[in-house]
């Protein structure tokens, strides 16, 4: 085996200690939002989580002499420690306050009427949503949903998905998040929206996290892929 130069050393020492710099940062924040929960914005959550998964994984590929694999287990335990109560959240939000619902008075007999957003109903079933999630998110039930639609003439029917690549989302995605950094799969999906493009929530999740472990790669400057040999 073949000893590496002094400026590899160098270079190798300084991007692993500025990914755990990096990481240290991340866990910080992790950890501020965790004590925050169930009180945490969605969104921050959601960037927590994908920052924390692109630290297991590069903590998985690390090939650094002076990380003793007893150590790089330690950490990967402590990832595993804070993903786990961010992910049970995001799994199962906490139910937004709906108690009180407008309504509005008419001729007939019974209650009052609700006054229901239908526009942003529609518009929220567009992005993938259930009826039913929708109607407990308005606090009414999901019959009561679609009275109000059918009231109203409005369809119930959903877009279909537009075809695109993995690729060409994930390009989309990263253009997107250069303008908008710090924001949620939300938002980006209203962005994605607003360009023609419509794909489920997952989708764009999943996009979200390929680029931002593309994203912590580079801040962390760090090279995993380099293996010395004979």
């Amino acid at each position: 085996m073949s000893e590496a130069g002094p400026s590899y050393r160098t270079n190798n020492h300084d991007d692993v200690h500025h990914f755990f710099l990096e990481s240290h940062h991340i866990a910080t924040e992790a950890q501020f939002i965790i004590d925050s929960l169930p009180n945490a914005e969605i969104p921050a959550v959601e960037r927590a989580v994908r920052q924390l998964d692109s630290i297991r994984s590069i903590l998985l590929s690390l090939n650094d002499p002076a990380t003793t694999p007893d150590e790089t287990e330690q950490l990967l335990h402590f990832v595993h420690y804070l993903l786990t109560p961010l992910e049970a959240f995001l799994a199962t939000p906490p139910p937004p306050a709906h108690t009180n619902i407008p309504r509005e008075f008419t001729d007939t007999r019974g209650r009052p009427r609700y006054i229901l957003n239908l526009e942003h109903a529609q518009e929220l079933h567009h992005l993938g949503n259930t009826w039913k999630d929708i109607a407990d998110a308005m606090g009414v039930a999901r019959q009561t949903l679609y009275n109000h639609m059918t009231a109203a003439g409005c369809s119930t029917a959903r877009k279909e998905w537009t075809d695109i690549t993995d690729d060409d989302l994930d390009e989309m995605v990263a253009e997107i998040s250069l303008s908008h950094p710090f924001v949620g799969s939300s938002i980006i999906q209203g962005h994605l929206e607003a360009q023609g493009v419509h794909i489920p929530r997952s989708r764009v999740q999943e996009s979200l996290r390929r680029v931002d472990r593309i994203g912590v790669l580079v801040r962390c400057a760090i090279v995993i892929s380099h293996q010395n040999t004979d």
